[in-house]
């Protein structure tokens, strides 16, 4: 028992005590070693808890060995990640969303292992993972965790409050998005909208059947990566609007010179900027000036 422990250790612990899967007493693990108090008389206590972490995590893995599971899979730069329950058209959506080529099946449980896909939109790309589905022996609630942007994939909003549990625990941002909804008539389609945002429920309607409102989820994906482009233009010509420079938001004009080749800033002379962080055309600004998306830079160098 930990001396002076926060309630919240204590929370942390009951849900241990009462969890049945693996990855469940790994996490609340983890979480009564970060809840711990840290001083001298805690230290049998976090010896402990660090010492049946192992033994969790070695046991896991030799389960995963047993049943012939996947290892886990490199994340790459920004991670998207589908998860949801059987048949909702995860599957079908990768495919809509990326290079993939999935496995796509009417029935059950057709994605058994992680499928790995890249998304690419108007020079901007991302790792997309599609899970397999929650009740499935393989559902790996790891990758759920740990991605950057959660696909939460339903085909109803009451889904939703079944699926509260396995999306807490992500940290990262979140999209709810409605799929099959060329199964439903326009006055459907207008309900289901004005109940999402009456329950305020940042979500998109889609079909990957169809591909109605993808174009609106490539989009909102880009937004939540939190990259922007930036074109160049060498003075006295029109900007490179095929290749832009894939910066991360709140970068600055040095960051642009030094993307382009390290140690270029040092020999810009000056710059100039059109676009939205633009406050007129072809406005003249320093190396510590932000730049915004679809931004135009030119160079002049000594």
């Amino acid at each position: 028992m930990p001396i002076n422990a926060h309630p919240e250790y204590f929370k942390a612990e009951t849900e241990y005590l009462n969890a049945k899967r693996a990855e469940d007493k790994i996490y609340w693990t983890e979480e009564m070693i970060r809840l711990a108090p840290k001083h001298k008389g805690s230290e049998n206590l976090l010896a402990g808890l660090r010492t049946r972490l192992k033994k969790l995590k070695e046991s896991a893995e030799k389960a995963r060995k047993k049943s012939g599971g996947k290892k886990g899979i490199k994340k790459e730069g920004f991670q998207f990640v589908l998860m949801g329950k059987t048949n909702k058209g995860k599957s079908s959506l990768l495919k809509c969303l990326t290079n993939a080529e999935p496995s796509i099946g009417d029935y059950d449980f057709t994605t058994r292992q992680p499928e790995v896909g890249t998304f690419q939109y108007e020079g901007v790309q991302a790792q997309i993972i599609d899970t397999p589905s929650i009740g499935c022996e393989q559902y790996d609630s790891g990758i759920v965790n740990n991605a950057d942007c959660l696909l939460i994939i339903v085909e109803n909003l009451q889904e939703l409050e079944e699926l509260k549990e396995f999306i807490g625990r992500n940290k990262g941002k979140k999209i709810v998005v409605v799929n099959k909804i060329d199964l439903l008539n326009e006055e459907e389609k207008r309900k289901l909208e004005a109940k999402m945002k009456s329950k305020r429920i940042d979500g998109l309607l889609v079909s990957a059947k169809t591909e109605d409102g993808i174009g609106a989820l490539k989009n909102r994906m880009f937004m939540e990566t939190g990259m922007i482009r930036i074109y160049l233009k060498e003075p006295g010509k029109q900007e490179n609007r095929k290749k832009p420079l894939v910066l991360k938001e709140g970068a600055a004009i040095k960051d642009v010179g030094e993307h382009i080749l390290k140690g270029f800033s040092g020999s810009v002379q000056e710059t100039r900027i059109s676009g939205p962080s633009a406050k007129f055309v072809n406005q003249r600004v320093g190396l510590k000036h932000k730049v915004k998306d679809k931004d135009v830079v030119e160079f002049r160098t000594r």
